[in-house]
């Protein structure tokens, strides 16, 4: 990122500059997440790692506004199935919002990486990266689509009967959630835990 001098002559010019990458930055990102709702992963992958480099020349490489682009970059690599490189992206955006916030941010990150360890098997950790919230009633619904978009307390939410690692605020929401996403992990789980034995 470029400091700016207020002194320096070209100071005005550089200002517009960094607000002109910020800009195009958002909207790079909101594009990127009209194509990951229609399903074109790899258009939305290409927008988030641009609008990343934008935040990056008008950002420190650990602000909030950075931890936005990681974020928004790990989530398409998520749903296109690049585990390990989404991994990486959630990670960074939750160094930064642990320590910066706002707390809703890093409720959506520890959730993001909470259905990532979903889909790597690994149940024990998504329950544990989920919990992270609980004492704070930061937790989020693990419908991604939820529509009250709040955090909750873990008394207010209830765990899937299965797995336990995910949590959901209603029954409705964990319908939902079974049906798009986590009906083939939990059912994974168990036949992998069944043929273990």
């Amino acid at each position: 990122m470029t400091l700016l001098d207020a002194n320096a002559p070209n100071a005005r010019q550089q200002a517009q500059a960094l607000t002109a990458a910020n800009s195009e930055g958002v909207w790079l990102s909101n594009d990127a997440e009209r194509a990951m709702r229609a399903g074109d992963f790899d258009r939305a992958i290409s927008l988030q790692r641009r609008a990343l480099a934008l935040k990056r020349r008008a950002y420190p490489e650990l602000s909030i506004q950075t931890a936005i682009s990681f974020n928004n970059l790990g989530e398409a690599l998520f749903r296109a199935g690049k585990l390990d490189e989404a991994d990486e992206y959630f990670q960074k955006a939750l160094a930064v919002r642990e320590t910066q916030g706002p707390a809703q941010d890093v409720a959506a990150t520890r959730d993001n990486i909470g259905a990532l360890r979903e889909a790597q098997g690994r149940f024990d950790e998504a329950r544990e990266i989920r919990l992270r919230g609980a004492e704070k009633k930061q937790m989020l619904c693990g419908n991604y689509d939820c529509p009250t978009h709040q955090m909750f307390g873990l008394d207010e939410l209830s765990a899937c009967s299965a797995c336990k690692s995910v949590f959901y605020c209603s029954k409705s929401c964990q319908k939902q959630d079974w049906t798009k996403r986590h009906k083939p992990l939990c059912k994974g789980r168990a036949a992998t835990a069944q043929t273990s034995n």
